[in-house]
């Protein structure tokens, strides 16, 4: 057993996280036959906020039937592929036949297949872009906001287990101006940690990504004198840098290379056992990314009336600066009845069971207002 602060206890404290709330999950999953669940999270202002699991409506998931097909987003892929499963267990057991499939495959990539048709449903990290609008016609879109999780920034680097990077720093080390770990600047905030001076490898997305957006719009807003790179789903990065697909590539490269340092979602990093540094916010508070720092962001965020936010920045304590929304994008009009019905249904199973499924999977849930709001536009998806 290692001691209290080892350094093989920190390397795998986020693993053991997972493993832990991973088995919560389970168990609110098996809670979730009743009416509702409710449980108490402290919300930004330091009072507290119920967020209530309810149950699905399964009434109709033996008439459901067909294939429902989905791609985009690497970010929610855990989750998708955790409550895609559950769902389809749902309606097999109710006497239905019906399938969610969900694809990985990047938010660009998912918008144009979904403006295609060649899917159903897209999943996403940022809403449509002015020079995406026009490939989708005159079609009307509705987003779904399904759950929020944080950007975490696992590194690799032999001997440290704990690492602060205050916002100017990590956009001079993700524009390749700090290159080596001992430098001052990285010292200044971790005072306390011996930093060795190994190079770093700097890891980014090579796809069209939702993440990579939302974390160079932080970096613009966090650090506007510093990051030069602009924001959006594919940057101009430095030649130095190393460019992987997905999340998971980034996580995979990141886990071989001492030195290394991305950006991904909190449980892909999980899966691959890396460390995760703590991020400074506007308050110049260092938060760890944790499903409770992402929560407390999107309480303190203004949702527009498309049920799109961001909690990017959000300066409130306890907040996870780098949280980053997600959503489910369909077809207000669907092209038939059975189509219609099924994707209602699976948008209720995630806004409803599903929820109990996020803070296992490192994710936030939604909060119940939110919630609510997503689950009464359902009714707004019609046939035509």
């Amino acid at each position: 057993m290692p001691k209290e602060g080892s350094p093989l206890q920190n390397r795998t404290r986020l693993s053991w996280l997972f493993a832990v709330l991973a088995v919560l999950s389970l168990f609110a999953a098996s809670c979730g036959t009743s009416d509702s669940e409710g449980s108490d999270t402290t919300t930004a202002d330091g009072g507290t906020e119920t967020t209530t699991t309810v149950a699905a409506d399964t009434s109709g998931y033996a008439d459901l039937t067909g294939t429902l097909n989905g791609q985009g987003s690497s970010f929610q892929d855990t989750f998708e592929q955790a409550v895609s499963a559950d769902f389809g267990t749902a309606v097999k057991d109710a006497g239905g036949d019906a399938t969610v499939t969900y694809t990985k495959t990047g938010s660009s990539d998912g918008k144009k297949a979904l403006a295609d048709k060649t899917v159903t449903f897209a999943g996403t990290d940022s809403p449509i872009k002015d020079e995406e609008q026009a490939s989708f016609g005159d079609r009307e879109m509705l987003y779904f906001p399904i759950i929020s999780g944080p950007i975490s920034l696992p590194y690799n680097l032999k001997g440290v287990d704990s690492l602060n990077l205050s916002a100017e720093v990590i956009a001079k080390i993700f524009q390749v101006e700090i290159t080596t770990w001992n430098d001052p600047a990285i010292a200044a905030d971790n005072p306390d940690v011996t930093l060795p001076d190994t190079p770093i490898t700097v890891v980014h997305r090579s796809d069209g990504s939702g993440t990579t957006s939302n974390f160079t719009k932080w970096l613009k807003a966090a650090a506007p004198d510093t990051w030069k790179l602009d924001a959006g789903e594919e940057v101009s990065w430095d030649g130095k840098t190393q460019g992987a697909e997905k999340s998971t590539g980034v996580t995979s490269v990141i886990a071989s290379t001492d030195g290394a340092i991305g950006y991904a979602d909190l449980s892909d990093a999980a899966k691959e056992d890396l460390s995760v540094a703590k991020v400074g916010n506007a308050s110049g508070e260092f938060v760890a990314p944790t499903p409770d720092s992402a929560e407390a962001a999107v309480a303190a965020s203004e949702v527009a009336d498309d049920l799109t936010y961001s909690p990017l920045g959000v300066d409130a304590e306890g907040a996870y600066p780098i949280t980053s929304p997600t959503f489910i994008l369909v077809d207000k009009v669907q092209a038939d009845q059975a189509t219609a019905d099924l994707v209602k249904a699976y948008l209720n199973y995630v806004l409803t069971t599903g929820q109990a499924k996020a803070k296992g999977l490192l994710y936030a849930a939604l909060p119940s207002d939110l919630a609510e709001k997503a689950i009464a536009q359902i009714d707004e998806i019609t046939v035509g």
